[in-house]
């Protein structure tokens, strides 16, 4: 019955005009994004949608390989089954069910291409992330490729997957899932939208095909949507344009394009397709509205930096009501740096969603408890002074893992409180980025999870709320650290309870024969390595220069590439040294990964950080081996199209000890330990600083970034030598 509904109520078919038209980023739709407005333009309302399949007519009740008839044609599923239970993200009453390495494969063809592809997506049940592809066959599946990047589907809320085929003729689909784990997806609404052909034919609400501009003096342009202001820009036609069709917008300096014209019924997402102009360096721009017909401004989402040549996709959501216009402010001030910029999509403003949070909890003893782990809250910060509890109960054997993923456009943060109302641990990204904590219990106590704003609020589009209690061993710390490795590199301890298990995707351990990580597969960066240092790695291998990719990430994480800092500002700051594994041209390779990176302040990188690092290697000459850790904390921005955080600080723990045997048994209250806690940025940290005007406490390191050092050493030794601040 849905399928039918669909295809035939010409209303529905505008829904394609909000999807991304490209798969860079996957908003996720509040439930009531897809309700239209009666106001939409006759324009919007005239696209094709050619299938629009919502797996309604379909029935199979087991993961076997099998054909299924759908109201789009018959479709084989493999490892997949039609979902009808309440465990089911749905549209209606069915979507289909995968696990393992599961497909969905159209057995027909289309003859008349494929455009647009949309595709709903969400996790089943309680079930971790996972990862899928969209694949195309041209040739009646006797070969596919596959369109887009590959998605990481984290929400039990279905959201939209958009991918941009734009091929003509016979065309079929398969959907993949790639991550082979036991984790279950749910599909559903795989809508196919026409192919949009070379000019003209885009389904976005605004394209640039229908205006003429070519000077970038200001002035006035009437296009498809309406009157623009174009600011130090033009309509780019030329070959060194990227462009969807046969024009898009070209901006130079920190020129602007600007709606004359209001919405009236409020904005929800938009998305903005971006790319650099011919060979020109990176450059940065920003979205702004107005709610008040251009008279003040407001930012919406995060400063966004275009490093690519091909289009790719920027989603924002102000989910503004009313009266609203928009802005694109290019903020690289320079007339050689020029942007492109086309099909702009804008869907209405959504309703306020259904939250499960319970006003008021904006206290420990008003807390709303989590219950059953794992937990899943959504909530509404109303006002910046708003406050929002959740509370939850912890042994002494067990790790708590927080999770909260923020609406664009404010900036809130996390943080853990212990029974008393102190916090023991937070997490303060920037705006719009998610923010997570791994916290060891020390004792059995209640914790409170507290939701803050520190700039924003939002009553229309929701936060959500994780948490989960694993067992660790407990303790503190302290012997206590029960974690499994053969690693010469962390005997002293797991900081954060790493395990390289594909679902801690923010505290996936990597273990090398030169060093150990966790690693943050959101952040794009480690969130701590450790290495051990002796006589043993240092030789005269000569430093090797190879940045790349690490290729043993996990299947369908994204691979940070050598050239992904370039232009950013920032060093690829290596966290185990080059200088610390010159025995061997593999030893030296290996720190090369960028796995093994953060982007760090050049002030930091080639002053007082190498400085120490110079340093500590003297103490490996005067006879001594070093157990360190590395890593950064915070945010400040992103690199590589907000793949990779910026921290704000880089710090680093070292345990010395004279070099010998059974090193573990060898610390004693007597070790020296050195900590420092750098500022990331040139702003704030001279090259010539002195690297030992920043040594803190293992305690203040511990404060700030959440983690546990030195688990593996008894208590009594642990207090006594990561409470003190290092003076030698």
């Amino acid at each position: 019955m849905k399928f039918l509904q669909r295809a035939t109520a010409v209303v529905l078919a505008a829904l394609l005009l909000l999807v991304v038209p490209a798969c860079q980023q996957t908003p996720v739709d509040p439930p009531s994004a897809v309700q239209k407005s009666p106001t939409e333009s006759v324009s919007q309302m005239m696209q094709a949608v050619t299938v629009n399949e919502g797996f309604e007519a379909g029935t199979k009740t087991s993961y076997a390989v099998g054909d299924v008839t759908f109201g789009s044609g018959v479709w084989t599923l493999d490892e997949a089954l039609v979902g009808t239970s309440a465990s089911d993200p749905m549209v209606g009453t069915k979507s289909i069910r995968t696990r393992n390495s599961g497909k969905l494969t159209m057995k027909f063809n289309r003859t008349d291409g494929a455009g647009v592809v949309t595709v709903k997506h969400a996790k089943y049940g309680t079930d971790a992330n996972t990862t899928w592809q969209l694949w195309y066959s041209t040739n009646s599946g006797s070969t596919w490729t596959q369109t887009g990047a590959t998605i990481t589907t984290s929400s039990t809320t279905l959201a939209t997957a958009s991918f941009t085929v734009n091929i003509t003729g016979t065309i079929r689909f398969e959907i993949r899932k790639t991550d082979g784990t036991t984790n279950r997806v749910n599909f559903d609404d795989f809508v196919i939208n026409d192919y949009a052909g070379s000019g003209g034919g885009s389904t976005a609400w605004e394209s640039f095909e229908s205006g003429t501009k070519t000077s970038y003096t200001t002035g006035d342009v009437t296009l498809q949507s309406g009157v623009w202001t174009f600011t130090n820009a033009m309509i780019g036609t030329s070959t060194s344009d990227r462009k969807v069709g046969t024009k898009s917008a070209r901006i130079q300096n920190t020129g602007k394009l600007t709606m004359k014209f209001n919405r009236t019924n409020g904005i929800g997402t938009v998305t903005i397709q971006h790319a650099k102009y011919g060979t020109d360096a990176n450059s940065s721009w920003q979205l702004w509205y107005s709610t008040n017909s251009g008279t003040s401004w407001t930012q919406t989402g995060s400063t966004i930096t275009t490093t690519s040549t091909t289009l790719s996709t920027a989603t924002f959501t102000p989910n503004v009501a009313g009266t609203v216009r928009l802005e694109i402010r290019k903020t690289t001030g320079s007339n050689s740096v020029r942007l492109n910029f086309d099909e702009i999509n804008v869907s209405d403003f959504a309703v306020t969603p259904t939250v499960s949070e319970t006003e008021p909890n904006n206290t420990t003893g008003t807390a709303n408890a989590f219950g059953t782990m794992p937990a899943t809250h959504t909530g509404l910060i109303s006002a910046t002074t708003d406050v929002d509890v959740f509370s939850l109960s912890a042994t002494s054997t067990q790790t708590i893992a927080l999770g909260l993923t923020v609406p664009a456009g404010v900036n809130y943060d996390l943080q853990l409180l212990n029974a008393a109302g102190v916090t023991v641990a937070s997490s303060a990204n920037g705006a719009g980025v998610s923010e997570s904590i791994s916290y060891n219990s020390t004792t059995n106590e209640t914790y409170y999870a507290q939701v803050v704003s520190v700039s924003g609020s939002s009553t229309t589009t929701a936060y959500t709320v994780t948490a989960n209690l694993t067992t660790y061993g407990g303790g503190g710390g302290g012997g206590t650290d029960t974690t499994t490795s053969t690693s010469v590199h962390t005997i002293l301890g797991n900081p954060s309870n790493a395990a390289s298990d594909v679902n801690l995707t923010t505290n996936y351990l990597m273990e090398k024969a030169q060093y150990v990580l966790s690693y943050h597969r959101d952040k794009g960066t480690a969130n701590w390595v450790a290495w051990h240092l002796n006589a043993s790695w240092i030789g005269s291998t000569a430093r090797q220069d190879d940045f790349r990719a690490d290729a043993t990430l996990p299947s369908g994480w994204y691979q940070v590439g050598s050239t992904s800092y370039s232009g950013s500002g920032y060093d690829r700051g290596h966290m185990c040294p080059s200088a610390d594994r010159t025995a061997t041209v593999a030893d030296n390779s290996s720190t090369f990964l960028m796995t093994n990176m953060v982007p760090q302040a050049p002030n930091n990188n080639q002053g007082p950080w190498a400085n120490m690092e110079n340093y500590l290697r003297t103490l490996v000459t005067a006879g001594n081996e070093l157990y360190i850790y590395s890593g950064g904390y915070g945010s400040q921005g992103t690199v590589d199209a907000g793949r990779v955080n910026i921290p704000t600080h880089t710090w680093k723990v070292v345990v010395v000890i004279p070099e010998g045997t059974n090193d573990l048994s060898r610390v004693s209250t007597s070790t020296r330990v050195i900590a420092v806690i750098m500022p990331n940025s040139d702003a704030l940290i001279s090259r010539t600083a002195d690297w030992k005007t920043f040594r803190v406490s293992v305690d203040a390191v511990e404060s700030a970034t959440g983690y546990d050092f030195l688990g593996k050493v008894s208590p009594t030794i642990q207090s006594a030598i990561e409470s003190t601040v290092d003076t030698q």
